[in-house]
């Protein structure tokens, strides 16, 4: 089939898993699409790509149900002609983090990147961001850092980067991350921090990645406090985020399907210059 004989086709989201070696069993995530994608790649573009984290007792369909990824993509798209792939994958309760009971920063790097950026015909760093809410915003900075070949843009969306783990999270069982022998160990928990992460990536990237930070002084589960903290680190080692404050809503949806657009449309701003 040639180019111009490929259909039109509307944007979609897909559920689909494959087999991770990492993790050992098939992994759940979720695709968009965009406009005319078939069409797109058999023209020979390589997509801009955006992956999505999810945050705490969530799964891969969070973004694309509680929010409206597909519409804000969508706008998107039709307003700056750059054709993106969205990719959101399930990581449980993990803190995207690699322990006893799973490699889920390894199977990110290693199982989903690879992947998704052969099945879908994806660009390379330059066009590829992370990034994510709560727990993810947490996994995206760290990803960000511990892997300076990967990716351009971090989107931190509530991130739950905290100086103190709530206790609720320390002793809840189904959270594996933190935790030795099953308990919670600060020791741990200090040595995970994104931020410990910084001065190796500097020392490794010529271009740190650009970020987008947005929070809201009403948090009641992760301390603005916390959030200004990890923006004062980056400025200190001449970072300059996009760092937005609120002063409404809370760490919720509803505060969050006012701030996933503003993301977006950074990471937009970002693939386009």
């Amino acid at each position: 089939m040639t180019v111009n004989s490929q259909p039109t086709t509307p944007s979609v989201v897909k559920a689909l898993s494959f087999y991770s070696p990492q993790l050992h069993r098939q992994w759940r995530y979720r695709v968009y699409l965009p406009t005319n994608y078939q069409r797109l790649k058999a023209s020979g573009t390589h997509f801009a790509s955006i992956y999505m984290l999810h945050g705490l007792y969530g799964d891969e369909t969070n973004l694309t149900t509680q929010a409206d990824s597909k519409a804000y993509l969508d706008r998107l798209i039709k307003q700056t002609g750059i054709p993106v792939v969205a990719i959101f994958p399930d990581g449980g309760n993990s803190f995207y983090l690699n322990n006893a009971s799973s490699n889920m920063e390894s199977a990110i790097v290693d199982d989903l990147i690879p992947k998704t950026t052969a099945t879908y015909q994806l660009a390379g760093q330059s066009k590829r961001a992370i990034g994510g809410i709560s727990m993810g915003g947490y996994g995206a900075a760290r990803l960000i850092f511990r892997h300076p070949h990967l990716f351009s843009t971090g989107a931190l969306i509530s991130p739950a980067i905290w100086q103190q783990v709530p206790a609720t999270v320390q002793t809840n069982t189904q959270i594996p991350a933190f935790k030795v022998n099953g308990a919670f160990s600060q020791r741990t928990f200090e040595q995970d921090q994104p931020s410990r992460n910084l001065p190796n990536y500097l020392k490794r990237v010529k271009t740190p990645a650009h970020f987008y930070i947005e929070t809201t002084a009403k948090d009641t589960t992760v301390p603005v406090a916390d959030v200004n903290r990890f923006v004062q680190q980056l400025r200190a080692q001449h970072i300059q985020p996009v760092y937005q404050v609120d002063h409404f809503g809370n760490h919720n949806w509803s505060y969050w399907q006012h701030a996933l657009p503003l993301a977006y449309r950074d990471i937009f701003q970002q693939f386009k210059s």
